[in-house]
């Protein structure tokens, strides 16, 4: 038989968690991607890092980002992700910034579109 956790036990992990959320969001550069490739979400470290203003739009695709060279093989990890359940992938990419030159940076793919509460590819981004 199984016990359900005490309103404490539940409480604390919830905190917990917006915790971690709450420094990631701040300090990492992160982007959330749909099943289409849509940016979703950007933390104010990722816009940074790209080069774009806290009142500038972002084009909503993240191929728009992504330079011609390297394109094909992004899409194919992230179909790869959504059509397989492939985990992880990473890049070593240029990506069209904001003032709208061409730099490089190293991406990380994490897929998290099984998960109910994430439902998203986390895009970690680190520049060259």
């Amino acid at each position: 038989m199984s016990v359900p956790p005490t309103s404490g036990t539940s409480s604390f992990s919830s905190l917990s968690q917006k915790r971690v959320q709450h420094l990631d969001r701040t300090v990492s550069p992160i982007m959330t991607l749909d099943r289409d490739g849509t940016i979703a979400d950007t933390t104010r470290a990722a816009r940074q890092l790209l080069e774009y203003g806290a009142d500038t739009p972002l084009d909503g695709s993240f191929f728009a980002h992504v330079h011609d060279r390297h394109r094909n093989r992004v899409m194919h990890d992230l179909a790869d992700m959504v059509c397989r359940g492939k985990q992880r992938a990473q890049w070593l990419l240029r990506m069209r910034t904001g003032n709208e030159r061409w730099r490089w940076y190293r991406a990380s793919a994490h897929n998290r579109l099984a998960e109910e509460a994430d439902d998203c590819i986390l895009i970690h981004l680190r520049s060259m």
